[in-house]
């Protein structure tokens, strides 16, 4: 219980770090790719596995790792795309709901049990999530749009399913930091490639400022995807619970961290969001 504990507190850590990008006026794609570079560093000082090229291309798992990666940056793109049209409670139900998929690939692939708890557990977690993260916007999500949240939905979902799939079939325990780090080494370089192109087309210019904010970034960044991982190995707890209880968890932890650290208004339907996900948390324990 104590590394999906973690994973959930370094993750509100990633999200209350990235709301501050805003008020310091940093660049989200410059801080972002600095911090998995950063996160590359902390992966490979904690690992106690040489890691080299030669090493992560003999293992069963690194293709594995690097759809993950690619799945990860452009997942993050359409987020981006999808707040600035206006969509952010969209953007973020279909983050969050997207857990539906690893839920279902664990059933599916892996004969994980749904009781009549666990069912009544995410289906609620579903409500709540609903609830919890639907905001007043100034405009309406445009419909015609709609393939934006979709392919949030399925991006993140695959992302998430591949990780447990790959630490499932393919990852030995004492090789879970190796993975993990090798995660961000592809995405580092998938978004340096990203950077590279936009600042040779002149669309973006060097900001300094926004590599300090990357290194703080990076910390959390690597120990979020680590605690997940290994949350996901523990045997006592099935994919259903890991994904269900870390995303009610960062949701609840943010909403409740938004009203006291930057005195933002819930409305009644987030209060609805809230209580249904306690229970939801309460009824997938008992199931376990």
């Amino acid at each position: 219980m104590i590394y999906l504990f973690l994973s959930v507190l370094f993750t509100v850590l990633v999200f209350v770090i990235l709301k501050e990008f805003n008020r310091f006026g940093l660049d989200n794609l410059q801080a972002i790719v600095v911090s998995y570079f950063t996160a590359l560093l902390i992966g490979i000082g904690f690992s106690e596995t040489p890691m080299t090229f030669s090493f992560l291309l003999s293992k069963p798992w690194i293709y594995g790792a690097m759809a993950i990666s690619t799945l990860f940056i452009i997942v993050f793109n359409l987020m981006a795309i999808t707040a600035q049209k206006g969509g952010l409670s969209v953007m973020t139900i279909a983050n969050k709901m997207s857990m539906s998929i690893p839920i279902l690939a664990g059933v599916l692939l892996y004969d994980e049990q749904l009781g009549v708890l666990k069912i009544a557990g995410i289906l609620l977690a579903f409500l709540g999530l609903w609830f919890a993260c639907k905001k007043a916007e100034a405009h309406k999500f445009d419909k015609r749009l709609w393939y934006l949240p979709f392919f949030i939905f399925i991006g993140a979902g695959l992302a998430d399913t591949l990780l447990n799939h790959m630490q499932t079939q393919y990852v030995p325990v004492h090789e879970f930091d190796v993975f993990s780090t090798s995660l961000f080494l592809f995405c580092g370089l998938l978004g340096l490639l990203v950077f590279f192109v936009k600042w040779s087309m002149g669309k973006l210019k060097l900001h300094p400022k926004s590599w300090i904010g990357g290194l703080a970034l990076g910390f959390p960044n690597y120990f979020s995807i680590y605690y997940i991982v290994k949350a996901l190995s523990q045997k006592e707890f099935d994919a259903a619970f890991v994904f269900s209880a870390n995303n009610l968890l960062v949701v609840l932890i943010s909403v409740l961290i938004g009203l006291w650290l930057y005195k933002e208004k819930l409305n009644v339907q987030n209060y609805i969001g809230l209580g249904l996900s306690c229970i939801a948390i309460i009824l997938l324990y008992f199931a376990l």
